[in-house]
């Protein structure tokens, strides 16, 4: 194998790879990343059993071959090499050492035949659709936050994603809850996504799809079935097995009946939040809680604390309807207000025990439930 390539476009198809190997595995070889030669293309590939990833850069090859070698240590050797540089990289066929040379530097690499790497077959996909680059962030930056860590409940560590109705009208749908607070966003359905079933992507893979979408452009091929999912853009593809579980009906915890409603400003809140739970900590559970009073024309935000003291802040807002006194995790309030994108934030209420239903008035297809607290 002999190649030259761009050491910046070399450093970005790495960047999209490399984050998903696992850099001490009891199977030495997925500590490594794939390099294979053909046909002026290169090919990065890695996988950490869940997920394989791979990505494609054109380059001047001179002697086709493949080869593994550690992707800790190539990544942060391309990464230290002048941007723009050309780098030669050749396989020794006597003892497999991979050598890198740019400019006056040059690096000598032990390998592992890739003979034994894993793979995630992915012929069966039997769903297809397609999603815009913009689409797919959105469906993520809203929800991701809301993706439960525990693991006894395994189900909830992913969005669930699935086909569903709402006002009559075919949608996709990702949700997330950890059973405290649900992230709900909603987009047309796609066509060729009307006979999905519903899957749950686990949470690994959301991370290192958005991370690689920044660099995405146009629209982004979707395949899967019950048991993989696969995204396909520019000279990329990422596959993750789904969470083997069933995501529990979250239509149950949504609230019907929350004929309470403020409306007001979503930065002001936001900052009126940040302050007052700064003496608002629960040295058991860590969690910072305050109180909502929703009166005439104000809502109070307070904390009383035996030990750190007191604080209030009030705002004012149009609201003439019954007093309601609830409690929130003032953390998870605060996530809510940062997925807000329009200057108003819309709290709807029942009572101090139910669910609040949140809202952004400028995005009918964003939705949140946030649980109370007993303060």
């Amino acid at each position: 194998m002999d190649f030259r390539v761009n050491s910046t476009e070399l450093l970005t198809a790495l960047s999209h790879i490399h984050g998903i190997v696992e850099v001490r595995h009891t199977l030495p070889i997925l500590s490594n990343i794939i390099i294979t030669t053909h046909d002026n293309l290169l090919s990065l590939s890695s996988t950490n059993l869940d997920i394989f990833c791979s990505d494609d850069l054109e380059a001047e090859v001179s002697q086709n071959g493949s080869t593994s070698v550690s992707a800790a240590t190539f990544y942060e050797i391309v990464k230290r090499l002048p941007s723009g540089s050309e780098i030669h990289i050749s396989l020794s066929e006597e003892d497999s050492t991979l050598t890198l040379k740019c400019g006056r530097s040059k690096f000598n690499l032990t390998t592992i035949s890739p003979d034994d790497f894993p793979k995630i077959s992915h012929d069966d996909l039997n769903i297809q659709f397609v999603l815009s680059a913009t689409e797919l962030k959105r469906m993520i930056d809203k929800t991701k936050f809301a993706i439960s860590n525990e693991e006894t409940r395994y189900y909830l560590n992913g969005v669930f994603l699935h086909q569903t109705q709402k006002n009559s009208i075919d949608i996709l749908r990702a949700v997330a809850t950890d059973g405290h607070r649900l992230a709900q966003y909603d987009i047309p359905l796609p066509q060729g996504a009307k006979d999905m079933n519903g899957i749950i992507i686990p949470k690994k893979m959301i991370q290192e799809l958005r991370r690689v979408l920044d660099d995405a452009t146009g629209d982004i091929n979707i395949q899967l079935n019950e048991n993989k999912i696969k995204f396909s853009f520019n000279n990329m593809q990422i596959i993750s097995k789904v969470i083997d579980g069933t995501f529990p009906d979250y239509t149950k915890v949504i609230p019907q009946s929350n004929d309470k409603s403020i409306i007001t400003n979503n930065e002001e809140l936001k900052k009126a939040i940040d302050r007052v739970s700064a003496v608002a900590i629960n040295e058991e559970t860590k969690s910072k809680a305050i109180k909502l009073i929703i009166e005439s024309n104000k809502i109070s935000l307070s904390v009383d604390s035996t030990s750190r003291g007191s604080a209030i802040e009030e705002i004012d807002l149009d609201y003439n309807n019954e007093k309601v006194e609830i409690g929130f995790n003032s953390r998870y309030l605060i996530d809510i207000c940062n997925e807000i994108d329009g200057d108003k934030i819309n709290l709807k209420f029942l009572n101090s025990t139910s669910p609040a239903i949140i809202l952004d008035n400028t995005d009918e297809n964003l939705f949140f439930v946030l649980m109370p607290m007993r303060i």
